[in-house]
């Protein structure tokens, strides 16, 4: 058996052959190379590259009309294609070697320190994508001047003496791209703005890294469209995270993060990470490449902006976008997974800064809002503000239950921070549903409020609720009797109303009220302050800090929780509201003067009709 093996061995060892691969057809090759470019902002940023790579310290694009057509032109005063060779042989090989390149030679670190991304000598094919002609004029240290014309879909080139009426650049040494027959669709693409645009974020590591002028003139703009300006680098949003600056990778050198922290709600455009190669973008967004699964947090959620560079990626030849996997890019990818948590631990805490601080900052404006609500609606008793040790004294209530209504035990009114006993309004208080049976003899009696703060000469209503023992309010039969026992001001009795007037000075006032029926009685009291300033126009009082709540699964806007109040950030009517402020900044001071109308007047049942409320009040235009 072993010696048949050995034979089946060297009969294919006979009958094999070595071929040498070989394209049966060089030029279907180049067309497939250059028709693999279809983005005419990449072009030109590969003809701009070209320009850096040679040292260019001045670059101008102009984008011009001429005969009817529209052309491109980048000259630049770098030190030309190369140099000590002289202009027709140097064009020459750029037409035979297409697929070669001097680059191609350095080694990635050498390719990183000189930041020269090209390597396979196919940038120039990309004018495919632009136009219908391309030619490359250069001169040398006072040569004659040399062209090169290429012809979109023409497997021939021709390499000619450029006459001297022709030479507009009297430099001792410069390098001209024109593109003539610029495509209608390509035009759009690369108009003045949009491609100076597209250049500063593609370029944005060379240009950052190098000291070059790099001018965009624009003689096809109308109107007052800018025709002559500056490329500036790609400016990122938000703040820098400090921490993150370099990246080890092992077996390789590391790699530089340049990662910016930016508020989702605030950005226009949805933030993204750029992978980049020698400066040069390879992919515009990480979480996007396809050989590699990064569409995960922290690279999708929007919080991040800004680009990561890694120099020893091999980068796909004709379209620079992706990433060719090998040792480099599977090193690169897996330093970057084991980042991955530290950067969430710095989003987790920059979202609670930033939710502290928008909190705050919602206070203040709603606070200035509710400010003159105090002085003229004197009626109204503010919330009580509780300091960061709030939960010691009352913690929250899970179950969401309302805190702090009529008729609640755990609520503490602003004004000296007693216990409301009821609405602190001029009417009646609310009527109970009917009874069957009539209520019974007379037990007690009730003043609403209890307790009240008012200015110097203002005037509040008090209200006198006789109740049986059961707590059924008495609507007839009882006499009641109003007293101003202590303090100033005046009392005007009327029924089971009495109006207080407060005194012109500061200081204190009891009132009392006594119910008979059929020989019963019963008596209750309120304590009224007299100050120069209400808890609302206190900057700092009045209107608790609004705690942000995420829960998707209730149907509620706000509550008063733990005496705090809370907003629900997942009902759908705060997401229509909170990407515009003015908008968001009224739907909260709607909800918020629910909670005062709650507080002062209501029942729990007039709950559901105030939410109602809300809902139209915020998709009501005004």
């Amino acid at each position: 058996m072993p010696k048949q093996s050995s034979g089946v061995k060297k009969a294919r060892d006979k009958t094999s052959r070595t071929v040498r691969l070989r394209p049966a057809n060089p030029f279907d090759l180049i067309r497939l190379i250059a028709e693999s470019q279809n983005d005419p902002r990449k072009a030109v940023a590969e003809l701009v590259q070209n320009s850096l790579d040679a040292g260019a310290r001045r670059i101008t694009l102009t984008r011009a009309s001429r005969k009817k057509e529209q052309v491109l032109s980048i000259l630049d005063d770098g030190q030309g294609i190369f140099p000590g060779v002289e202009r027709a042989e140097a064009l020459e090989r750029i037409a035979t070697n297409v697929g070669h390149s001097f680059k191609r030679n350095l080694s990635p670190a050498e390719r990183k320190k000189e930041m020269l991304l090209g390597k396979y000598g196919i940038g120039l094919l990309g004018f495919w994508s632009v136009g219908q002609v391309l030619e490359i004029r250069t001169r040398s240290a006072g040569s004659d001047t040399w062209a090169l014309r290429l012809t979109r879909g023409q497997p021939v080139a021709e390499v000619y003496r450029l006459p001297q009426k022709m030479i507009q650049f009297p430099g001792e040494t410069w390098t001209e791209v024109v593109i003539r027959g610029v495509h209608s669709s390509a035009a759009r693409q690369i108009a003045g703005r949009k491609l100076g645009d597209y250049i500063g974020s593609e370029l944005r590591g060379q240009l950052l890294e190098r000291s070059v002028d790099l001018r965009i003139v624009d003689r096809v703009a109308r109107g007052t469209a800018i025709k002559d300006f500056l490329v500036v680098p790609q400016r990122y949003r938000g703040r820098r995270l400090e921490d993150f600056v370099e990246l080890p990778v092992p077996g390789f050198g590391p790699a530089r993060l340049e990662l910016y922290l930016v508020d989702p709600e605030e950005a226009r455009e949805k933030p993204s990470v750029a992978l980049t190669c020698g400066g040069t973008v390879v992919a515009e967004d990480i979480s996007q490449l396809e050989s590699h699964d990064f569409a995960r947090a922290p690279w999708t959620i929007g919080a991040l902006d800004g680009a990561i560079e890694f120099g020893e990626l091999e980068v796909a030849p004709a379209t620079r976008r992706g990433v060719v996997p090998g040792p480099a890019a599977d090193g690169f990818f897996e330093a970057l997974r084991a980042l991955e948590p530290e950067i969430l631990k710095v989003l987790d805490t920059e979202k609670e800064r930033r939710l502290s601080e928008e909190t705050q900052d919602l206070a203040r404006e709603i606070r200035k809002v509710f400010r003159p609500v105090a002085r003229s609606l004197p009626q109204y008793d503010f919330f009580a503000i509780r300091g960061e040790s709030r939960s010691d004294h009352e913690p929250a209530d899970g179950d969401g239950a309302r805190l702090g209504h009529a008729g609640s035990d755990s609520g503490k009114a602003a004004s000296g921070g007693e216990e409301p006993s009821g609405p602190a309004d001029g009417g009646d208080l609310p009527d109970e549903e009917p009874e069957i049976l009539p209520p019974g003899p007379l037990s007690s009696v009730k003043v609403a409020p209890a307790k009240a703060v008012l200015l110097p000469g203002a005037s509040r209503v008090f209200s006198a609720k006789p109740m049986d023992a059961d707590g059924r309010r008495i609507v007839d039969g009882v006499e009641l009797a109003w007293s101003l026992v202590e303090g100033g001001g005046t009392l005007t009795p009327a029924g089971a109303r009495a109006e207080y007037g407060a005194p012109p000075a500061l200081g204190a006032a009891r009132i009392t009220v006594e119910a008979r029926q059929d020989g019963r009685e019963a008596s209750a009291e309120a304590v009224v302050q007299v100050v120069d300033r209400l808890a609302g126009e206190n900057p700092d009082a009045g209107v608790p800090e609004p705690e942000r709540v995420y829960d998707p699964s209730g149907d509620w806007r706000s509550r008063l929780a733990g005496g705090r109040w809370q907003y629900n950030a997942a009902h759908p009517d705060y997401a229509a509201v909170m990407e515009e402020p003015r908008r968001r900044l009224r739907y909260l001071v709607h909800l918020f003067a629910k909670e005062m109308v709650l507080w002062n007047y209501g029942e729990p049942k007039d709950e559901r009709l105030l939410e109602r409320m809300v809902e139209v009040l915020t998709y009501v235009q005004a």
